[in-house]
């Protein structure tokens, strides 16, 4: 089942499966609103989340126009949701002023509120923050019930696998249930009551799974994210509170995203288009000249906006890992291009020397370890090479030499990529590599490397000390999982396996 699940989940853009996701939450609202187990109509639901959507999208596209900046209105569909979700929609004509200020407030602060174009708080939150102290008029979370939790576990479940951000969500609501306990305890209240409370009719699961894990909001890595859902977990009990100031949800998150900025502070750069390698068919390096100098860690990857005519459903956002090395100038990106690509992959492959692409959110934790006498394996499929040129032309750069082990699976000999650094790093830095060639039909007469898929018995074969190793994997899902698999069966420790970030369709 989990196989079918992780196979789904690999074919759909992150921000579409949330977008999927919050559908499917309004969906269930106005199924319970038809037979009155909410205080509301479906009719007044259905049409306040048509309101929200549409002012979300309009506010989104007149401040992009005005910011000279590409317009993601698939983010504008989901502030919309969100808000449809936590505020109380509008039976009576005057109530949609109040949703309306919302909408303005949320785009609105992705622009304004931002610092090197680059917005710090959670649009829905903020939006909601302000119009508490401004207008009087705060979010309600009616998502907060008994009869929405079936529909917002199961569909938070599969965003947190998506994202791979289970850890986080288990942080948070760790933190707001030890919180909850220890308030109710000083204050000698009813620990039963004040549980079932925050488990079956508070927000807890949906602002833990939607909201907290929103990745451009939150810090670029692990540890700081757990401590970012500890501290958000222990705002949002509702008995804290400064004078009359009481803890709300949305207050609590506009103080995690300042303590996120703080710990990682965000940026964009604008990208302008250097030159295209072709290094393999339906595979390019493309060379960026950045705005700025970025500042990152080899292996981490970002979020790159890419305007363009008529996006499909998938959107104009991707993340790619960075193939550079910080000790670079210039930014390269690997992508592998399919047939039927998205608009996305079809307008990055039409780029020219005109052409600028937004890059945002430097995050991630597949970087090298601290301690350069670490023993390291690299297991890269195909296009997954990008974080391994980065670190070994980083190791190249600053002359390091590390006990590193590289294993590059492609299907057939021209396929692979960035042959430049990965011989220099063989002959300069003594990475011993291994290539494989999965296509038994298609392999040259004077192949020198491996045959085959990667299996146990190869591994121990060429790793000799492989139980005091620590293992990359980089590539498709699929092939990550498989190794990982292999990796387990030889008895290779959790802790010391790490696997790149991969969000899905691009």
């Amino acid at each position: 089942m989990m196989k079918f699940i992780d196979y789904v989940l690999d074919r759909v853009t992150m921000y579409r499966l949330v977008l999927y996701v919050l559908i499917g939450m309004v969906g269930m609202g106005i199924i319970l609103a038809y037979f009155k187990l909410l205080s509301f109509s479906p009719l007044s639901l259905l049409l306040s989340t048509l309101f929200l959507v549409f002012m979300c999208g309009a506010m989104n596209t007149l401040l992009a126009y005005v910011f000279e900046v590409p317009a993601n209105i698939e983010s504008s569909y989901l502030t919309a949701l969100i808000l449809a979700l936590i505020v109380d929609p509008a039976q009576s004509p005057g109530a949609f002023v109040f949703l309306g200020w919302a909408a303005i407030l949320a785009m609105s602060s992705k622009y304004i509120l931002a610092l090197y174009k680059k917005h710090i708080f959670n649009p829905a939150a903020i939006a909601v923050v302000i119009t508490s102290f401004v207008l009087g008029e705060s979010a309600s979370w009616w998502i907060g019930t008994t009869g929405m939790l079936p529909v917002v576990l199961v569909g938070g479940l599969l965003v947190a696998r998506k994202l791979r951000q289970t850890d986080m969500v288990l942080s948070f609501c760790g933190a707001a249930f030890v919180s909850a306990c220890a308030v109710t305890l000083v204050q000698s209240g009813n620990i039963f009551t004040e549980l079932k409370q925050l488990l079956l009719l508070s927000p807890l699961f949906f602002f833990a799974f939607i909201m907290l894990t929103e990745p451009l909001t939150a810090p670029p890595t692990r540890k700081l994210r757990n401590l970012y859902a500890v501290l958000t977990g222990v705002l949002f009990i509702p008995q804290l509170h400064v004078g009359s100031i009481y803890s709300t949800p949305e207050l609590a998150l506009v103080i995690g995203n300042v303590f996120s900025y703080i710990v990682s502070p965000k940026r964009k750069f604008i990208l302008k288009l250097h030159k295209k390698i072709k290094m393999a068919p339906g595979i390019i390096d493309f060379v960026f000249k950045p705005s700025q100098n970025l500042a990152f860690m080899p292996g981490q990857y970002m979020e790159f906006t890419l305007g363009h005519a008529h996006p499909d459903s998938r959107g104009n956002r991707r993340y790619f890992t960075l193939a550079s090395s910080p000790t670079e100038n210039l930014v390269h990106l690997g992508v592998r291009f399919y047939e039927k690509g998205s608009s996305f992959k079809r307008a990055m492959s039409g780029m020219n020397a005109r052409s600028n692409i937004v890059a945002a959110q430097i995050a991630g934790d597949f970087t090298l370890p601290s301690d350069p006498r670490r023993k390291l394996v690299f297991i890269a499929g195909g296009i997954g090479i990008t974080p391994f040129r980065s670190m070994l032309k980083y190791l190249l750069d600053m002359q390091e030499r590390r006990d590193i082990i590289l294993f590059y699976v492609n299907k057939t000999a021209d396929e692979i990529a960035y042959k430049d650094v990965l011989g220099a790093a063989h002959t300069q830095l003594g990475v011993k590599t291994f290539y494989t060639l999965t296509n038994t039909t298609a392999v040259p007469r004077n192949w020198a490397g491996l045959v085959g898929r990667i299996d146990e018995q190869l591994l121990l074969r060429a790793i000799p000390d492989y139980d005091e190793r620590f293992y990359y994997l980089s590539g498709p899902p699929d092939m990550v999982r498989t190794y990982e698999h292999v990796l387990k069966n030889m008895s290779v420790g959790r802790d010391q396996i790490k696997k790149d970030f991969f969000p899905g369709l691009v």
